[in-house]
């Protein structure tokens, strides 16, 4: 299952988590949590037999049932509906290479089918539906479609979770802060590792989201020839054991190594002799795909505007001038099954494009045009949407893995005013915003357009 579905279950469950709802709040140990049913991450755990109407396993609203399948098997949970708030039901599997396919119904008491509004099930995007309920007793059966019988775990999670707008801002004092704020709010809970970039220059870095996203990793920020006091900080409070640097000596220099291995941390560099075979040596860490992305290298705004969803669906981020392409860039490029070319032609032209395989350009007028295109086309929800200004880099880089995290799309616009663009792919559709950066990055007035928009949009 990708890391969105976790990420929208996080945000419909926001008041009462995953792993935070009810029946935790309400255990005073272990023990009474497993003799619930419920383990040691807070899920509830399937309880065969519960196949039929009358010994389906009873579940609270927000409670996160998991379970398998044998063959022909259909699992039975029963809940009780207080109001007529809309009624959610997520489900998936948390295998990185899912199998089952979830088929999900909703019964009424009287056990007669309660058709859904709308409703969506892939086998590496999960199911998600919504239904229109009054307070009463409820049952949902789950089976695989497939019937594989595999074992593959599931989870699905009944929700009438009311969704509050909002718009939030993560910053500091500057981008090396505003990093480490990013950091804090998505790896809270600490993490092995982390990737720095430089925080003075873009190259290096274009190509990083999706290898953090792939380690799930926070991007940090140093100067070239000292670490950034704000790093030590991510090491020390994340619990950090490896730092991956991006690009070599020339804008990361080995004092910033000893000083990190002084922390007792490992280092590990990736790098090449210039910023586009540093971009194919990050390419090479990943897994493989039959996608990659091509971006200017000269400039960063396409890269970032794609840069949280190419992190999710795991393609490679690689660069090339407007009239000629790497020759390591272009057989890297070869080995992908297809490329898509962000920008017009006055960034990468078409001389350029026909050397790839399969080309698929996204482009717009400027920037914040093709940002908007690139949502579009990959048809990616912006219910909840990161903004960030497209007129500097740092902020849009740190912010992108965590938001490719949260299964969302980042925007850029300019600092002072919300571009046309934007505002016409926010409205009727957004709900939550972060905004990264102060006030300086992103004015007030653009916060006051975000919150006209999110208001009319209620």
């Amino acid at each position: 299952m990708k890391k969105w579905f976790t990420a929208s279950v996080g945000s419909a469950l926001l008041a009462s988590s995953l792993f935070g709802g009810s029946v935790l709040a309400e255990s005073p140990s272990q023990e009474k949590m497993e003799l619930l049913g419920y383990d040691r991450e807070g899920f509830f755990v399937e309880e065969e037999p519960n196949n039929t109407f009358t010994n389906s396993n009873e579940i609270v609203l927000e409670d996160a049932a998991k379970g398998t399948f044998t063959k022909d098997d259909v699992d039975m949970y029963k809940i009780q509906v207080d109001n007529d708030d809309p009624l959610v039901i997520y489900g998936g599997s948390w295998d990185e290479n899912p199998g089952i396919l979830l088929d999900v119904t909703l019964y009424d008491e009287n056990k007669n089918v309660i058709e859904a509004n709308e409703i969506s099930s892939d086998v590496t995007d999960g199911f998600m539906a919504d239904y229109t309920v009054t307070p009463g007793t409820y049952y949902m059966s789950v089976k695989d479609k497939k019937n594989l019988a595999t074992g593959e775990e599931y989870v699905v999670i009944p929700s009438q979770f009311t969704f509050e707008s909002y718009v939030d801002r993560i910053f500091g004092a500057d981008r090396y802060e505003t990093a480490l704020e990013i950091a804090l709010q998505g790896w809270g809970y600490g993490t092995d590792e982390i990737i720095l970039a430089t925080g003075s220059n873009f190259p290096d870095a274009l190509a990083g989201a999706p290898l953090a996203y792939h380690k799930d990793a926070p991007i940090l920020l140093t100067t070239k020839g000292s670490l950034h006091p704000s790093v030590e900080e991510a090491i020390y409070e994340l619990g950090v054991n490896k730092v991956t640097i991006l690009g070599g000596p020339g804008v990361i220099s080995n004092d910033v190594v000893d000083e990190l291995k002084a922390l007792d941390v490992s280092v590990a560099r990736i790098s090449g002799k210039d910023r586009y075979e540093t971009a194919v040596a990050i390419s090479k860490k990943l897994p493989s795909n039959d996608a990659a992305v091509v971006v200017s290298g000269k400039n960063y705004p396409d890269a970032l505007s794609i840069a949280s969803i190419a992190a999710q669906y795991g393609y490679p981020i690689l660069l090339s001038d407007k009239e000629s392409i790497p020759a390591t860039t272009l057989t890297q490029a070869k080995t992908y099954e297809m490329n898509y070319v962000i920008g017009g032609t006055g960034v990468i032209s078409n001389t350029v494009a026909k050397k790839l395989n399969d080309p698929m350009r996204i482009a717009g007028a400027n920037r914040y045009e093709t940002n908007a295109n690139i949502i579009r086309d990959f048809n990616v929800p912006t219910n909840f949407v990161f903004v960030a200004t497209g007129t500097h880099f740092a902020d849009a880089l740190t912010g992108s893995v965590l938001a490719a995290n949260w299964g969302e799309p980042l925007l850029l616009t300019p600092p002072n005013e919300l571009h046309p663009d934007i505002k016409d792919l926010m409205m009727d559709y957004t709900f939550g915003v972060t905004i990264l950066g102060g006030e300086k990055a992103i004015q007030p007035k653009v916060e006051d357009q975000i919150w006209s928009i999110i208001e009319g949009n209620e």
